[in-house]
């Protein structure tokens, strides 16, 4: 959403260019509603490479793609900053004060913070007065002298713009994406597929920074060290991804869900778990050293083991074999 692709966006959405298709996914029944919808639009590029002084062309393709889901999340949340928007100005015009560049800087900031900027129209009056009042104490006499007292009354007038909110509205829950593979190659809905179900890198630098990996802070001083425990955690977060990906390919081709990973709400279902939610399900269980040195694990749940199955792991791993015998 840089350069010109905001304004191409705007365009093709209020007037596509193309029939506009209903996007499904691969794994949702026949009986669900689409996910979304969309169109695409193929545009030519050129660029001079100035060291062959020649021109080099391809072609994009631009897809377009509305989710209702995100509209809704959108939608409502710029309803609630117009809403905060809206009280924080009423309660600046309430009491406006007497210097209008003041409160032009006020209303800016107001507009600026709550990101409507185009959704307000706002003026600033001033309404100016004179006053005669007598000078001195006591009650004025006829031969009292008497000066002239200016006033400032600043108002401030707000007006919604209706027709950029409902502007607003239309583009909310539509995206760009862009690729140069043909359309035989990939499809709008299995790149709407794909780009769903990409890898983040971002989420390994998540967990690095403040996720159950914490690389930071580092209190060792020794380089060495430092190396060490970086290379630990670039292990650990390898295992976290395999699992995370091995848990999540089982589920698709098994058409399976796991439910019991969320707190207060075990009859939740999702086909997409992380590894922490995964692994937090596996904190109940205790190891016992007996006083008649015997050995006593938890035995594991049903929520455990369809974690472990998914993970081709056996359930012996939880298992502990008498003390004395070779396992």
């Amino acid at each position: 959403m840089s350069g010109q692709h905001p304004q191409y966006l705007k365009q093709w959405v209020l007037n596509p260019p193309a029939e506009i298709q209903s996007i499904r996914l691969p794994r949702q029944d026949e009986e669900e509603p689409a996910v979304g919808k969309g169109f695409e639009v193929e545009l030519g590029k050129f660029w001079f490479n100035e060291e062959t002084n020649k021109w080099v062309r391809w072609h994009e393709r631009f897809l377009v793609v509305y989710s209702q889901s995100l509209a809704a999340s959108m939608i409502r949340g710029q309803q609630q900053r117009i809403n905060s928007a809206q009280t924080a100005l009423n309660k600046l015009a309430a009491k406006p004060g007497e210097d209008p560049q003041a409160l032009a800087h006020k209303v800016e900031n107001i507009l600026e913070r709550y990101r409507v900027k185009d959704f307000f129209n706002t003026t600033i009056t001033e309404q100016i007065t004179q006053q005669t009042r007598h000078v001195g104490r006591g009650r004025p006499s006829k031969n009292s002298p008497t000066e002239s007292v200016t006033s400032i009354c600043l108002q401030l007038h707000i007006q919604l713009q209706n027709a950029a909110i409902e502007c607003a509205e239309t583009l909310a829950g539509w995206r760009l994406y862009v690729t140069n593979a043909p359309i035989t190659q990939l499809s709008l809905s299995q790149a709407v597929t794909y780009y769903r179900d990409e890898w983040l890198l971002e989420r390994g630098f998540h967990r690095f920074k403040r996720g159950c990996l914490p690389a930071l802070p580092v209190y060792f001083q020794n380089q060495k060290r430092i190396i060490g425990l970086m290379f630990l955690l670039n292990i650990a977060l390898r295992v976290f991804t395999l699992m995370e990906f091995v848990v999540r390919q089982a589920l698709i081709d098994t058409q399976q869900s796991l439910a019991g990973l969320y707190d207060g709400n075990p009859k939740r279902k999702t086909d997409r778990p992380s590894t922490e939610k995964m692994l937090k399900a596996f904190c109940n269980l205790t190891l016992y050293f007996l006083p008649d040195s015997t050995i006593f694990i938890t035995p594991i749940n049903a929520l455990q083991k369809q974690i472990l199955c998914l993970m081709k792991m056996p359930q012996s791993l939880y298992q502990v074999a008498p003390v004395g015998t070779s396992t």
